[in-house]
């Protein structure tokens, strides 16, 4: 694995020795919601005008955590059932957790950012618009209601156990399960996190998080456990993409097929990821400068060749080269998820 991406979990284990305490007593903040909604969902944007001018970043991340912890008292108070909210340095946890299981969550949480940050370097700011935010719902039912909120009328999108909400406050929703599969999904989703502050293409973007999640947890990168055989996944890849699929790739629109392009989507954007990434300075100079506008096809030249030989090794010959002047507004402007709010 390419070294940017190995050195993210290198190390031993360490768990944090501050406690976690169960939430309460948020600072007053003017919230303001949208109507008609199951679940409450703050307007953020109404709230953002409480914002002055002469804040220290500590003043503004301070009004942005007292804003998710109001709102997710609210959540709370909509879901029942026990729902309640922890904390720790960097994270406010809503969930049916006991307390244990929350402590254990929130101190891996801590464990992966620190990791992260450290490894990113410029490319992961520094936290200012308060502190990550995770829901854990109690049940595959509260989660699709949920992240439905995100997604149009009546629209399909593919299955998941967790994702990254990148609209208004940008969150983490998962629904609970065993510890060990929930970490894999939060070590990704906190890899989307720590890079929204940029406009990386979506294949970037799933590609680093996707070679993340597999350096913490290698098990999952192993093709032992895969649903298909290394040369299984190599014929998919070689029947589905074409002059045309590609296009959805660099777009980001196929990420939300419901097919078997969804699977090679992420798979085929882990294996460029890591390819760009052999080389650490122009790797970083590519990603300070990809936009998912265009795929990333005005940044190449940090990488010192054209675009689409990232897939020529795997594809072989054709006509793989981003297209952003065909590709449509919204999904196909890059945006992975209809709910990205830029």
């Amino acid at each position: 694995m390419l070294k940017v991406l190995k050195a993210l979990f290198s190390g031993a284990n360490r768990a944090d020795n501050e406690p976690v305490a169960l939430a309460t007593g948020f600072d007053p903040v003017a919230m303001h919601w949208f109507d008609d909604t199951r679940m409450p969902l703050p307007d953020w944007d109404a709230i953002a005008e409480a914002e002055r001018a002469d804040w220290t970043r500590e003043q503004r991340d301070g009004f942005y955590t007292a804003a998710a912890g109001h709102w997710l008292e609210a959540m709370a108070q909509s879901l029942g059932r026990h729902y309640r909210i922890h904390a720790s340095e960097d994270f406010l946890l809503l969930s049916a957790l006991e307390d244990r299981a929350a402590v254990v969550l929130l101190r891996f949480c801590q464990s992966v950012r620190r990791r992260i940050v450290r490894n990113l370097g410029p490319v992961s700011t520094s936290r200012a618009d308060g502190k990550h935010v995770v829901i854990v719902f109690d049940t595959e039912d509260e989660y699709y209601d949920y992240i439905a909120h995100y997604y149009p009328e009546g629209g399909e999108y593919a299955m998941s156990s967790g994702m990254f909400v990148h609209a208004g406050y940008g969150h983490f929703a998962l629904f609970e399960g065993e510890m060990e599969h929930m970490q894999p999904t939060i070590a990704h989703e906190l890899a989307h996190c720590l890079l929204s502050h940029l406009r990386i293409p979506a294949w970037l973007n799933e590609g680093m998080a996707v070679n993340t999640e597999h350096a913490l947890f290698p098990r999952l990168a192993d093709p032992r456990t895969s649903l298909y055989s290394p040369n299984e996944i190599k014929a998919k890849h070689a029947a589905f993409w074409n002059a045309d699929t590609i296009q959805e790739f660099w777009s980001g629109k196929s990420f939300l097929r419901t097919d078997d392009g969804n699977m090679l989507s992420y798979d085929l954007a882990k294996r460029i990821t890591a390819t760009a990434a052999r080389h650490e300075a122009s790797f970083f100079a590519f990603l300070f400068e990809a936009d998912r506008d265009d795929g990333g096809l005005s940044a190449e030249h940090h990488l010192g060749y054209p675009l689409e030989h990232l897939v020529l090794v795997m594809l072989g010959e054709g006509d793989w080269r981003p297209r952003p002047d065909a590709w449509r507004e919204g999904v196909e402007r890059g945006q992975f998820r209809s709910i990205d709010a830029d």
